[in-house]
């Protein structure tokens, strides 16, 4: 049977005279939704960076379902050289890396949320290193409907040194508080996940503060009514302050910025799932044990120590939990603490005097803060970078 001169059967659009229909290039399926996009911000992490990036290779999730976003708050050294010859090596892992002037860490994941493609942020520090299952627990917790908008993980250490062990055991009962408790307040950004609309919705971290940020934000996230959960899964190991005096001066810059987190959201002052109530009398305590101790050794009196005594009365709970624990660090737990309440006692005295004085921060510090309270305004806005990359 024809119709008109060809076959019915045959295309009127095919090749004639013998001529071979050229193949059709099968097509490319699209590339499958990111599950998540991991965020760093790095500052001078040549030294360390490509220690983190092996972690997130070693994920339990596909490389083609998470893009990893690194923002360069200004760094001097060769991170941007380290961060080249990395995916020189592991090119199926999508990583992107962008630089800002340096504006401090609020401003640098901003930056990052603001880039990021998928509906799931997760955040980690440079310097430290996610286990293979860190980012799929966060995904398994912020799964479903009724899923929360946020959660945090908890930092391990493989560190023998007092200063970092003492800095683990804290850590460890504060992670033993939070647990007790179904949704908390606090989260901190070296293991930490968000709803991406949640995140910007919410405005994102406030770039004015160098410190307590993630603090901060938190603080808002749970006025607003967002629900966060805990998820001890989410582990990154770290490496804590190797002495004390670098432990004390991390502290201190925490209770200045907690004291301006505070004055911004007076309610959390009270109480919040993470800050253990015994340190708040801690730190009033604190000036008087160091005087029982200083006057028992001036004047070899051991009576003097009397004064110590409701300080160290305050360490039992800690103590106890480290025996618990069976950790190294139990014996330094009241050392540890004084350092602790004294550092952040100083930091809260600071805070006052900066406050009421008008006095200005010292070094880098004094310059970020600067530089963020000279372009907080156009927070919402994306900002142009000075050169981008991989």
């Amino acid at each position: 049977m024809t119709i008109g001169t060809l076959p019915f059967w045959t295309n009127p659009d095919a090749p004639r005279s013998g001529a071979i229909a050229p193949e059709r290039a099968p097509e490319t399926p699209p590339p499958p939704p990111l599950l998540c996009s991991v965020i760093i911000p790095v500052y001078n992490g040549a030294g360390f960076l490509a220690r983190a990036l092996d972690a997130l290779a070693a994920q339990q999730l596909a490389p083609e379902s998470f893009e990893i976003i690194l923002v360069d708050d200004g760094s001097t050294d060769d991170t941007w050289q380290v961060v080249r010859n990395w995916q020189s090596a592991h090119s199926a892992w999508h990583v992107r890396m962008v630089a800002q002037q340096n504006r401090g860490q609020g401003a640098a994941r901003n930056h990052g949320a603001r880039l990021a493609q998928s509906p799931i942020l997760l955040f980690t520090d440079a310097d430290c290193v996610p286990v293979r299952g860190w980012a799929v627990a966060f995904l398994e917790a912020l799964r479903g409907p009724s899923a929360p908008d946020a959660a945090m993980g908890t930092y391990t250490t493989k560190q023998d040194w007092r200063a970092p062990r003492f800095a683990q055991l804290e850590f460890e009962e504060r992670y033993a508080r939070m647990a007790r408790h179904g949704a908390i307040d606090l989260i901190a950004t070296y293991s930490a996940a968000y709803k991406r609309d949640v995140f910007l919705a919410a405005g994102g971290f406030d770039e004015n503060l160098v410190e307590n940020e993630d603090v901060e934000f938190s603080y808002r996230l749970s006025e607003a009514g967002r629900r966060m959960v805990f998820v001890p899964e989410a582990q990154v190991q770290h490496e804590h302050d190797l002495t004390w005096l670098d432990y004390a001066n991390t502290k201190m810059g925490r209770g200045y910025w907690r004291t301006m987190v505070y004055r911004r959201h007076p309610g959390k002052a009270g109480k919040d799932s993470y800050t253990p109530q015994l340190l708040k009398l801690q730190v009033l305590l604190a000036p008087l044990a160091l005087l029982g101790f200083v006057a028992a050794i001036c004047t070899r009196n051991p009576r003097r120590l009397g004064s110590a005594l409701p300080f160290l009365l305050t360490t039992v709970p800690l103590v106890r939990f480290g025996v618990q624990r069976r950790s190294p660090a139990t014996f330094w737990a009241p050392f540890g603490s004084l350092v602790r309440a004294l550092a952040f006692g100083a930091g809260i005295a600071q805070a006052f005097i900066a406050l009421f004085t008008g006095k200005a921060l010292r070094g880098r510090r004094a310059q970020i803060a600067a530089a963020a309270a000279g372009t907080a305004g156009d927070q919402a806005q994306p900002r142009k970078e000075s050169r981008e990359a991989l």
